[in-house]
């Protein structure tokens, strides 16, 4: 079986042009959700200094995420992660090398899509709209003490994409009519 290579890369923060100088932990999943287990390795918490790391897998389509920064709470048993990627889904095809690059994003993104879940939630009377209105106040807060994002990627059109997706949902409900 000839295996697969996976080029991965972290960008720098904010900033899907450049790879992060930093050490980044990268693991990789299988489409179940589970942590890859091949040949007696877990791909999970491999090492990446300078935002890359290179390694072989069977042929799949993997899911795959990085973290900085552990910090041991319990010997051995519970680590703590303060920073996450987004993920990238790979499909890895025999004697190929594939080239992922994780986005690096600040916090202060998150914080905001977080709440545009939050919104979403409340809109289909999933979650209660007093307890989102408390979190989303929260993450606000926050945000604002953060400071905002360097480039707006989705944040810059929030609204665009938010009256799009109504106007297509009103759109097929008329066409279902």
């Amino acid at each position: 079986m000839g295996l697969a290579r996976l080029n991965i890369f972290v960008s720098g923060l904010d900033d899907p042009c450049r790879v992060s100088n930093r050490t980044w932990y990268v693991t990789i999943y299988n489409c179940d959700g589970s942590v890859l287990e091949w040949c007696n390795r877990r791909y999970v918490v491999l090492r990446a200094p300078c935002g890359h790391v290179q390694v072989r897998v069977p042929p799949g389509c993997y899911y795959i995420k990085a973290v900085w920064s552990y910090t041991v709470v319990e010997p051995n048993r519970i680590y703590r992660a303060n920073h996450f990627t987004d993920a990238a889904i790979v499909t890895a095809c025999c004697e190929q090398v594939s080239c992922v690059k994780l986005f690096n994003p600040r916090a202060h993104r998150c914080g905001l899509i977080y709440v545009q879940a939050l919104q979403d939630l409340v809109r289909q009377k999933a979650i209660d709209p007093d307890q989102a209105k408390r979190a989303i106040e929260a993450v606000h807060g926050t945000a604002e003490a953060i400071g905002a994002a360097d480039k707006p990627f989705e944040l810059g059109h929030l609204d665009e994409i938010e009256e799009l997706v109504r106007r297509q949902e009103e759109e097929e409900g008329t066409a279902e009519q």
